[in-house]
């Protein structure tokens, strides 16, 4: 325990997390392991136990999984497998679920009704056959999600009712026949299909009428949203100014007007301020133009939501035969596919029954930062210092009650700097 005399939980894990290989990690876990009892660790390896089918791949169109991590394997850390690895070799069970997103699930109606061509991507037979095996799990969860704000809005359920009755057809698929004709039904004959897609929508209307879930959801992605109406503004702004200064004012932002500094999304506002339009995930952020780029902003908000969703995922108390739950997300979107890879994770901690990771970034998080020099030294003193963490966590509950005109303001900005 020397090596942490001293330390804070958090500090411990953040030092595990951040071990040069997994031995140093497994070491560093044994010295603190009495104060880590309720904590579990996860690292992406080239050895190993596989999470399932959450690998990352990329099928023939662009269509992609991706999970947290860059690796096929992972190594995890907690009391019970450390005690394991201790007198041998650690086997644990595993839970895990590939989530569809908004456009995945889009496409299963017409996929299901037989139409081919016509906007479904050209590798949607490929990795439905994949999705529709009985070892493969998936879930609806991005697209509930983001449907939730939308009925709470009044708009209409009934697309979401079709897409979810495709969702259940998908889940109950008649294997067999799947296999002899090529031919798509369900082993639940269409009665039991709707009443259980009603089921599921009924289920979002009581989901709108909790207040502290739906504030939290809202929330959230106003914060994303916040994040890339300030990008955008920047980039638009001064599109040939040097990365550092761009940098700079994306970071002050993120440290005075929202009181929170993100790597994650530091990482997607670098990219663009380096590469621009060649980014295609802002490609049609353009200045004049006759889209409604406030709206493409929200929607490309979800995108991000939908990552740092992946994120608290991880966190789930998995199934009671399982210990480990890994998530990983299906999208048929190229743009979106280019900002997950920006940002794999090498390490995930999180404190057993709590909803907040601890995700690292595989890679070096200060050069992602970095302003006037290239190893992000002046930025870390700057804005990771004590009194720059306790500067923020003042003022976040401010911050917080009046963010709805920290969002009119950026939109207000954002327009002026678009028209011009």
């Amino acid at each position: 325990m020397n090596d942490f005399q001293g330390f804070h939980v958090e500090e411990m894990v953040a030092r595990i997390c951040n071990s040069a290989n997994t031995a140093e990690a497994f070491t560093l876990y044994r010295l603190a392991a009495p104060l880590l009892k309720d904590y579990k660790f996860v690292f992406a390896s080239d050895r190993g136990g596989s999470p399932g089918f959450t690998l990352n791949r990329t099928f023939s169109a662009g269509a992609a999984i991706r999970s947290l991590f860059k690796t096929e394997r992972v190594i995890v850390l907690d009391a019970e497998t450390a005690l394991e690895m201790e007198s041998g070799q650690a086997t644990y069970p595993i839970d895990y679920s590939i989530s569809l997103d908004t456009n995945a699930m889009s496409y299963l109606v017409p996929h299901m009704a037989g139409k081919r061509g016509g906007g479904i991507p050209a590798d949607f037979q490929e990795v439905f056959e994949f999705i529709a095996r009985p070892d493969v799990h998936v879930d609806p969860i991005p697209y509930l999600t983001e449907n939730l704000p939308r009925i709470a809005g009044g708009e209409s359920a009934d697309k979401i009712f079709d897409n979810l009755k495709a969702y259940e057809i998908l889940r109950t698929i008649d294997v067999d026949w799947l296999k002899s004709s090529g031919e798509v039904r369900s082993i639940l004959s269409d009665q039991e299909l709707a009443a259980t897609a009603q089921q599921q929508v009924s289920r979002m209307y009581l989901d709108i009428e909790d207040s502290t879930l739906m504030e939290g959801l809202i929330s959230r992605h106003q914060y994303l949203y916040a994040c890339l109406v300030k990008i955008a503004s920047i980039q638009l702004k001064s599109p040939s100014a040097g990365i550092g200064k761009k940098m700079a004012a994306f970071l002050e932002f993120c440290h005075s007007t929202l009181a929170t500094m993100s790597i994650r999304e530091a990482a997607v506002a670098r990219a663009y301020f380096i590469r621009g339009n060649d980014l295609k995930f802002f490609g049609k952020i353009q200045k004049n133009s006759k889209s409604d780029i406030l709206k493409l902003l929200r929607n490309m908000a979800w995108d991000m939501w939908h990552v740092r969703q992946l994120e608290q995922s991880i966190t789930f108390e998995p199934s009671k035969q399982a210990r480990y739950f890994f998530p990983a997300l299906l999208t048929f979107d190229r743009k979106f596919v280019e900002i997950m890879d920006l940002y794999p994770l090498k390490a995930c901690a999180f404190k057993i029954g709590s909803s907040q990771p601890m995700p690292f970034f595989d890679g070096d998080p200060f050069r992602l930062i970095a302003t006037d020099d290239e190893d992000g030294t002046s930025a870390v003193k700057k804005y990771f210092s004590g009194d720059a963490i306790a500067a923020r966590e003042a003022v976040r509950d401010n911050v917080r009650a009046n963010f709805a005109s920290v969002v009119a303001s950026l939109e207000a900005e954002l327009l002026a700097v678009a028209s011009t």
